[in-house]
């Protein structure tokens, strides 16, 4: 269980370090305190799945990166272009939505793609 919550963690901070977000801005976003956040970045402790389906939205990611133990996971990371001098709890809730709607769609086409075949 200790390698799955190390590697989780890495994953997390990794994808947060990626998007330019402070521990604060992050653990903001998802309605957590930034000490929790930590925990979880270290592997000391459990993330809901709630918890976790939230960041992976921010971050642009699918839940499996986060859980898979061997190598990436089957989605890939989802970049938005955003111009400004600071970042809002609207905005990171905003950007969250928008690379959602991505995945999402894209799902969607992968499925409809396989319904062909």
């Amino acid at each position: 269980m200790t390698d799955l919550l190390s590697s989780l963690g890495r994953k997390l901070a990794k994808a947060r370090a990626q998007m330019g977000l402070t521990q604060e801005q992050a653990a903001s976003a998802i309605g957590v305190s930034r000490e929790e956040l930590s925990y979880y970045e270290n592997g000391r402790r459990e993330i809901s799945l709630a918890k976790l389906a939230r960041l992976a939205d921010l971050y642009g990611y699918g839940i499996d990166h986060f859980l898979s133990t061997s190598g990436p996971g089957l989605d890939t990371n989802i970049a938005v272009a955003f111009r400004a001098e600071t970042v809002s709890e609207d905005d990171l809730e905003i950007i969250a939505w928008a690379k959602k709607l991505v995945m999402d769609a894209h799902m969607l086409d992968r499925l409809l793609m396989e319904g062909r075949s």
